[in-house]
């Protein structure tokens, strides 16, 4: 099997695992009183992971329609004080992701997502979810990288490199080639991750 191939594979994998913990979360809240707001979440994430693990892109029509869900769910609950809330936790899960965004580590889509669920959990879960987010989405990228096509000839050629180095005698041989390619992966699937966790377990600190 081609290296393609086991990245379709795994981002495949990966959402349909991140779609059936939605199912699970949900299903294990029905009691909960929480569950008007975990349907709604679980509703979009299902959305947004769907066309991300197919399309590599998350539409605007779903995290602005999660974004204004989760203020006028807030409104409707306690008021200004609740849309003030929500307004914050947007403000913070938008907060949260724009570095890594800046500096190209995700897309556009990935921090608006983050934005729009802020806006329905709040500003304290938000930040817990992120915590979630990043362990799942380092071991994401992890499993992403080793199925990376071009990972074995990466390696035959650092060989080489060294070998030429050694005969050279200039280390500086060694340095990998930039090759400018960015390795990308469905992170609405890690945001599921950590959602889906912190509904489980609670806050991370």
């Amino acid at each position: 099997m081609s290296g393609k191939r086991y990245i379709a594979a795994t981002r495949v994998l990966s959402g349909v695992i991140a779609g059936g913990l939605l199912a699970w979360t949900t299903i294990s809240q029905l009691q909960s009183d929480r569950i008007p707001l975990i349907a709604l979440a679980s509703f979009f994430l299902l959305l947004i992971c769907f066309t991300d693990t197919l399309n590599s892109r998350i539409p605007n029509l779903f995290t602005f329609s999660l974004a204004i869900c989760g203020l006028a769910y807030h409104f409707w609950l306690d008021g200004f004080a609740g849309l003030g809330m929500a307004a914050l936790g947007l403000t913070v899960g938008f907060s949260l992701l724009i570095i890594p965004y800046a500096m190209g580590g995700m897309g556009a889509g990935d921090v608006k997502c983050l934005a729009a669920l802020g806006a329905l959990l709040g500003p304290a879960a938000i930040f817990q979810v992120f915590l979630y987010m990043g362990l799942a989405g380092g071991v994401l990228a992890i499993l992403h990288y080793l199925l990376e096509s071009n990972l074995r000839e990466e390696i035959v050629a650092w060989g080489k490199r060294i070998g030429m180095s050694i005969c050279v005698r200039d280390p500086r041989m060694m340095a990998p080639a930039r090759s400018g390619a960015k390795l990308r992966f469905p992170y609405a699937a890690a945001i599921i991750f950590g959602f889906c966790a912190f509904e489980q377990w609670g806050g991370l600190i």
